[in-house]
């Protein structure tokens, strides 16, 4: 969180600074009060201070006609659901978190918090406030202590604050904040989306390509939009509107708003374009988020699924997805199964058909959205090294579901018909570094640790909360770089492939137990760098993912009655040893960071290959926020400036 000057403040809410306004002289939040040159006697008793701040709040009050702090909010709302009640004059009259104009928090006790953490608890409410309100470019927050104000200002950018004791200095800015505020935060409000009056919907413009040497074309109205997902207020900030005009059901619209970088090499709108060029390509859409699923053998069903969409998106359309987490993987409800039709012979095949042959080829639960990095393969390549340890044989498929995958994927069937075995030496180990570039095997590695991460979090309803083990805990969980990279300083995901490979049992809950053999399994796959692998079919691209495949199959035919498939997990997760609670990363709050192509070099002295960021969610999201940073960069979009930003808009039907 950086600081902001008082006549910089004044610029970014479009007014007028009073020429008195200075803040090299009359800041406060550090130091002696002689160093800060507080105008204040050090003898002034904290009664006085008090009173003074009562004051202070009371002109605020009256100046903005008593509605900008009557709300109580939450520390971490929802967006898109929840109400808050107003509790000045007893009303009960509840509003929505969307309408709230500004976050302003009152501090008079200075009991508890020290004054860094209680600045960027304010902090992080401004950002949950901009995250509830997307059509605001910039949100505003205040703190009152008794030694002063603390302003903030928070936009996609990051979070900074203004620290001032002066009252000839903070009074004239409140004012200011006021008219602002009762002005409609015009500079700072998003031109192409537009709430509409006393409820919480939005009316989105979408502007249209311009063709060359014609005048820009008026923007498409979409009115009366609902908010269906907002997450992170930094970066893209993206945001999900439904356009659901009356019972018009062909005439419903997904609106994906967000922020991109100019001159990004692949533009989402453009592979989606192409995925969807030939007819709608099944299993990407829009629905619940994966760690909603209750049950294994819905994760499993929808893991299998997972991998053949990503497999058929590499094949049929030449495309990677590159950023897939568990908020990636969506899951339709399953009457709305029934409504994906068949596209092409070369459409994905899910698991449902091979386990049923009633059942549709194209019948899935699962969809894949948020293709922001998704690439169309011709990229750039960078340098990789990495050894191996071990690399795994071709699993047969058990009698009973190989004929069935034999009937749906005959090709597949015959490009792996050899038999291998287990490779133990790196092939060419004299070789130079390898040129890496994401490969359909890491869409797949995402797969995996998005199922893992929903069954280690998982335990039974009515059953006992079972703590994850601190080790298991620490290696998901590593510090990062907040200020330099945002990336993680270590990584230690091969400790947890090591232990489900040597096939430990305390990882996951005890009644999950007889998950355990298809982790080990799995693990075994994906911890090796196959570009060590022998010449031949292990270097195919699709290796990885036939592996993965058959593996599952061959757990679900031989687990297909066991109870524990449909055991349904608690909605709460798991606690951590040594911790009271994993409330923070309740499925609703949870953030994540995105997939990215980079080594890490810690990794690499263990001759093993890992993604140096993965699906796991970041467990304090406000540093980033706070750091004034932007989003990670893209190994691909390393040399674009983070600044140049730009809202865009894409469309696609339900």
């Amino acid at each position: 969180m950086g600081d902001i000057g008082i006549q910089e403040f004044y610029e970014k809410i479009g007014a007028n600074p009073p020429a008195s306004a200075q803040v090299e002289d009359r800041t406060f939040g550090g130091g002696n009060q002689q160093a800060q040159g507080v105008a204040k006697g050090e003898t002034e008793s904290r009664a006085t201070k008090q009173a003074h701040a009562f004051e202070t709040c009371s002109r605020l009050l009256n100046a903005a006609n008593m509605p900008l702090s009557a709300i109580r909010t939450p520390p971490r709302p929802d967006p898109t659901s929840l109400s808050v009640k107003r509790i000045m004059y007893s009303k009960t009259s509840k509003t929505k978190y969307s309408g709230v104009q500004s976050k302003w928090r009152l501090n008079f006790t200075q009991r508890g918090k020290k004054p860094t953490k209680r600045r960027e608890q304010a902090a992080s409410y401004v950002s949950y406030l901009l995250n509830a309100r997307p059509d605001l470019v910039a949100a505003l927050g205040l703190l009152v202590e008794v030694d002063g104000l603390v302003f903030f200002f928070c936009n996609a950018n990051g979070i900074k604050k203004l620290s001032l004791s002066n009252a000839d200095d903070y009074l004239p800015l409140l004012s200011a904040i006021v008219k602002y505020l009762n002005e409609g935060q015009t500079n700072n409000i998003d031109k192409t989306l537009s709430r509409v009056p006393s409820t919480v919907l939005y009316n989105v413009s979408v502007p249209n390509d311009v063709p060359k040497g014609s005048s820009p074309p008026s923007p498409t109205e979409y009115k009366s939009c609902s908010l269906r997902y907002s997450r992170d207020p930094f970066g893209r900030r993206p945001n999900i509107f439904i356009y659901k005009p009356g019972n018009d059901v062909s005439a419903i619209r997904v609106i994906k708003d967000q922020y991109i970088k100019r001159g990004r090499r692949w533009v989402e709108k453009d592979v989606l374009t192409k995925i969807h060029a030939h007819g709608v390509y099944p299993a990407v859409d829009y629905g619940t988020d994966f760690l909603s699923l209750k049950t294994l053998r819905d994760v499993i069903y929808a893991l299998y699924d997972l991998l053949e969409v990503t497999r058929g998106l590499y094949l049929d359309r030449r495309i990677l997805h590159r950023d897939i987490s568990p908020w990636n993987i969506m899951i339709r409800d399953s009457e709305y199964t029934q409504s994906i039709k068949t596209c092409s012979s070369a459409s994905p095949v899910f698991i449902r058909h091979l386990l049923d042959p009633q059942v549709p080829k194209h019948e899935s639960s699962i969809f894949l959205i948020d293709f922001g990095y998704g690439q169309d393969l011709e990229s750039p390549e960078s340098p990789l090294q990495g050894r191996t340890i071990h690399f795994p044989e071709l699993p047969p498929l058990s009698e009973r579901i190989g004929a069935a995958y034999k009937s749906n994927h005959p090709e597949r069937v015959e490009l792996f018909k050899k038999k291998l075995g287990g490779q133990i030496e790196p092939w060419g180990a004299d070789r130079g570094p390898a040129v890496f570039q994401h490969k359909l095997e890491h869409d797949g590695e995402s797969g995996i640790w998005s199922s893992f991460w929903w069954a280690l979090q998982a335990f039974p309803e009515q059953g006992e909360n079972v703590p994850i083990r601190a080790i298991i805990w620490t290696a998901l969980m590593p510090e990062y770089d907040v200020s330099q990279t945002g990336l993680p300083q270590n990584d230690e995901r091969d400790v947890i492939l090591t232990l489900l490979r040597d096939g430990h049992e305390n990882i996951l809950h005890p009644e999950y137990r007889g998950l355990l053999d298809l982790f080990q399994s799995m693990a075994e796959a994906i911890q090796p760098d196959y570009y060590w692998a022998e010449p031949g079919i292990q270097q195919s691209p699709e290796f990885v993912h036939e592996i993965l495949q058959r593996i599952i199959l061959n757990f679900v035919v031989k687990n297909k009655d066991e109870s524990f498939m449909d055991q349904r997990k608690d909605n709460k997760n798991r606690t951590v040893q040594g911790k009271t609670s994993t409330a923070f990363l309740s499925t609703a709050e949870a953030e994540h960071r995105r997939t990215t192509s980079m080594e890490s070099p810690a990794v690499i002295r263990k001759h093993t290959k890992r993604k140096i960021q993965e699906t796991l969610p970041n467990p304090t999201p406000p540093k980033h926020a706070m750091s004034g940073g932007n989003e990670p960069n893209d190994s691909d979009t390393a040399d674009e400036d983070a600044q140049h930003i730009e809202k865009k808009a894409h469309i696609g039907d339900v």
